[in-house]
């Protein structure tokens, strides 16, 4: 899919310059990751209910090197499967949000979409908003710089950062920005409140309410949990006359078009137990088109 371009060597040379690595001690620091990726590997084999410690440095350099490369390309394969209407790029600029982004490799993953789809859009205006406002750097310095290898040369891809926690700010009318996006992606961001599907669903209808959102669009990974509230949060949406289509979760499993660097493989995905290099990923989606 993007041949050029290696995201898994690109984030381990971000995060070793980050931190003042020089590149003959790359291997040193491959093997310091081992167990902060063991950790973070375990926690996500359930993770529902849990708290996951985003504001650990070393949690998020884990998440960095173990998933942020493989959560580029679902949400494209997702959105070109979705046959979107010429109309949401009428204007020139397309006007999204990332809820709980975190690191926001799906920003990538939309910019890869939209040079696809339509090259000569001129403007992207994203916003992540993710509470945990470490992931600052890798969306102002890692994302931008890897953007230009997905994005088309005629479209300026702008990424804004807030630190919000958009089920909150919904609830009280905050004017964080969420209310005049187009198009609104939630990626791995069901599973952050599926405990209190209730709230969740409020949530979800109350943004609908009060925004100018045209399409919603989730990509969880393969969480039972996860899929039931979407097929829930579909049937209320569309009994309640709130959207047009009552779909139903889908499954798709990909393989990323990246190898992983060598001195990944030799000095950290060793193979071990929680260790084990990745070449799949089983994802869950749905995308919701809402009446307007």
């Amino acid at each position: 899919m993007f041949p050029t371009h290696n995201p898994a060597q690109q984030a381990f040379n971000w995060y070793c310059r980050n931190n003042n690595i020089v590149e003959h001690n790359f291997a040193s620091a491959a093997v310091d990751m081992q167990e902060h990726v063991y950790r973070i590997r375990k926690m996500y084999n359930m993770p529902i209910g849990r708290t996951i410690p985003y504001d650990d440095a070393d949690f998020r350099a884990a998440y960095l090197l173990a998933y942020f490369p493989y959560y580029i390309e679902p949400i494209c394969h997702v959105l070109e499967a979705a046959n979107l209407p010429d109309s949401l790029f009428a204007t020139g600029t397309l006007k999204a949000a990332f809820f709980g982004g975190g690191p926001c490799p799906e920003a990538l993953g939309l910019a890869a979409y939209l040079r696809k789809r339509l090259r000569n859009l001129t403007h992207v205006e994203a916003t992540v908003f993710d509470r945990q406002p470490g992931w600052n750097m890798i969306q102002q310095e890692l994302v931008p710089s890897m953007m230009p290898y997905y994005k088309s040369g005629n479209t300026t891809f702008k990424l804004n950062s807030r630190s919000c926690d958009v089920v909150e700010c919904l609830a009280r009318q905050c004017t964080c920005g969420v209310a005049d996006k187009d198009i609104i992606i939630g990626q791995n961001f069901l599973a952050e409140v599926c405990m209190d599907r209730t709230k969740a669903i409020n949530t979800f209808e109350r943004l609908i309410r009060r925004s100018n959102c045209r399409y919603l669009v989730y990509v969880e990974n393969q969480y039972d949990e996860v899929k039931s509230l979407m097929n829930e949060l579909s049937a209320h949406l569309y009994d309640n006359g709130l959207t047009i289509n009552r779909p139903t979760a889908q499954t798709t499993t990909i393989r990323p078009n990246f190898k992983l660097p060598q001195v990944m493989l030799q000095h950290l995905f060793v193979g071990s137990d929680g260790l084990i290099p990745r070449y799949n990923v089983h994802f869950h989606h749905m995308i919701l088109e809402i009446a307007r």
